[in-house]
C-alpha cells in the first residue's frame, strides 16, 4: 500500500529584518513499505540510531541545481555522503544545513540511491524547517534544516544521495551550528 509523509514547518525569525522559511516536503513512497505510525498502532516503537547531516547549495532559475556534502552515521559507523540534484520551478540561491534521522536503512548500499521529494521555499536571509524524503527501497530521510539565502520555489525535486567511503571527518563533529 503507498502512502506518503507530509512534513510542514513555519517559522519566523527576527534580527534586523523579518525572514520566512516554509520548507513543505511529501516523500514519493515505495509500494510495501510499512509505516511508523502502523508499526507504533502495532505496539512497536520505531527508534533509530542511524543520522545524516549535510550541507546542500541550491541555485535556481526555473530548473534547479543543488550540491553538497555530508556525514552518514550508520551502525557506529561514519561514511562520507555527496548530494546531488535539484527539481523546480525555483528562483534564486540558497544554503542549508540538514541533520536528522534515517529511518528503515537495512544496509549502507540501501542509501545509496536517489531520494525525493515536493516542497516549496521562501527563504529570504535565514530561517529554519524540515524536510522528508523517501527512496524506492524504504529508506526515509526526517530532517531540520537551517536555511539562508534568497530562493523562491514550488518544486518536485529528486536528490541523489552517494556513499563515497569512511567520513574524514566524524558525524559528531559535522552537526548543523545552531
Amino acid at each position: 500500500m503507498a502512502r506518503q509523509t507530509l512534513a510542514v514547518t513555519f517559522a519566523l525569525t527576527v534580527s534586523g529584518l523579518v525572514t520566512i522559511s516554509s520548507p513543505v516536503f511529501a516523500a514519493v513512497q515505495s509500494e510495501g513499505s510499512s509505516s511508523a505510525s502502523s508499526q507504533s498502532a502495532a505496539g512497536s516503537a520505531v527508534t533509530t540510531t542511524d543520522r545524516l547531516v549535510f550541507r546542500l547549495r541550491e541555485a535556481s532559475l526555473g530548473p534547479g541545481y543543488g550540491w553538497g556534502d555530508g556525514v552518514l552515521h550508520y551502525k557506529g559507523r561514519d561514511y562520507a555522503v555527496r548530494v546531488t540534484g535539484g527539481g523546480g520551478p525555483a528562483i534564486g540561491y540558497s544554503h542549508s544545513c540538514a541533520e536528522g534521522s534515517v529511518d528503515n536503512l537495512g544496509s549502507v548500499d540501501d542509501f545509496d540511491s536517489t531520494f525525493w521529494s515536493v516542497g516549496a521555499e521562501a527563504t529570504a536571509g535565514s530561517g529554519i524547517g524540515t524536510m522528508a524524503l523517501q527512496n524506492g527501497r524504504g529508506v526515509e530521510l526526517h530532517l531540520s534544516t537551517r536555511t539562508s539565502g534568497a530562493r523562491l520555489s514550488a518544486e518536485t525535486a529528486r536528490y541523489r544521495f552517494r556513499i563515497l567511503g569512511p567520513a574524514k571527518q566524524s558525524f559528531e563533529s559535522s552537526h548543523c551550528p545552531d
